[in-house]
């Protein structure tokens, strides 16, 4: 099944996306495929990223958005920018080896999610879609926000939340989550003790977990990755199922990287 209809993503929705265990892979696989499909697609963030390997979009606009909202009604000019309003720290053009989507050492900083909303009334009306990648996790697998995590947008019409199917049998430590402690905390268990599909579960359903801060209106996606690309996470159908429906509109199982990327998916029919 073609990723934007398993995700239920339309052309012009504003997508944020939380979590662990692939949110930069996601956004690169979502962008190829608005483009491939022929539409328009913005990239950007409400935290930091890496930047983008040159070509890789075609514009890269670092600085305040009104410069970029210029070139929006520019359709024969790109299909496909990553904005952001500066650069973190000192530049660094090495490449990132192993990276979900091809990019450098460089950190950008994000917007405020008011500065994204203003930009989605303009690109909404072109059937622009925005990819906000609206939280951080340092790489790791699956993750609790903190006090002031994550950072979607009010305007968001759809969250997709991600967390790293593989972690499952593996001990709760810093080696593959963020926020161990809170992790433990919400799912009422012990730091290094098992990680269970009914830890994961409780992570991703709680309101301080994985739904912490999804807009009331928003479509809800959990999108559950993992590295195997041939057969889903022998525990995928069970979590999948007890998160959806419920906790989420849409349960999706991905391969990230493989091109065929979707294993599994509950949900509506149709976008």
């Amino acid at each position: 099944m073609e990723l934007l209809s398993a995700l239920g993503i339309r052309p012009g929705d504003c997508v944020a996306v939380v979590g662990a265990g692939g949110k930069t892979t996601l956004c690169w696989q979502l962008t190829q495929a608005l483009v491939g499909r022929g539409e328009r697609v913005i990239f950007t963030t409400t935290t930091k990223i890496r930047q983008p390997a040159m070509g890789a979009f075609d514009r890269l606009h670092i600085g305040p958005l009104t410069g970029f909202a210029l070139t929006l009604n520019a359709a024969s000019a790109w299909r496909s920018a990553c904005i952001a309003s500066a650069v973190a720290g000192v530049p660094d053009s090495t490449p990132v080896g192993e990276a979900g989507m091809p990019t450098v050492q460089t950190k950008l900083a994000g917007f405020a999610p008011e500065a994204i909303c203003a930009l989605k009334t303009q690109a909404q009306a072109l059937r622009i879609s925005i990819l906000v990648e609206a939280d951080g996790a340092r790489g790791l697998r699956i993750k609790a926000p903190g006090d002031d995590e994550p950072v979607i947008p009010n305007c968001a019409d759809v969250v997709c939340v991600v967390a790293n199917l593989d972690v499952i049998g593996q001990p709760l430590d810093e080696r593959v989550a963020h926020r161990v402690e809170r992790v433990a905390r919400l799912t009422q268990t012990a730091t290094g003790s098992t990680i269970t599909p009914t830890l994961f579960t409780a992570l991703l359903s709680h309101p301080q977990g994985g739904l912490k801060g999804v807009p009331p209106s928003a479509r809800k996606v959990v999108v559950l990755t993992q590295y195997d690309a041939d057969e889903p996470h022998p525990a995928s159908s069970r979590i999948a199922a007890a998160l959806c429906p419920g906790s989420f509109d849409r349960a999706v199982v991905i391969a990230p990287r493989a091109s065929q990327p979707i294993l599994l998916r509950i949900g509506p029919s149709q976008n």
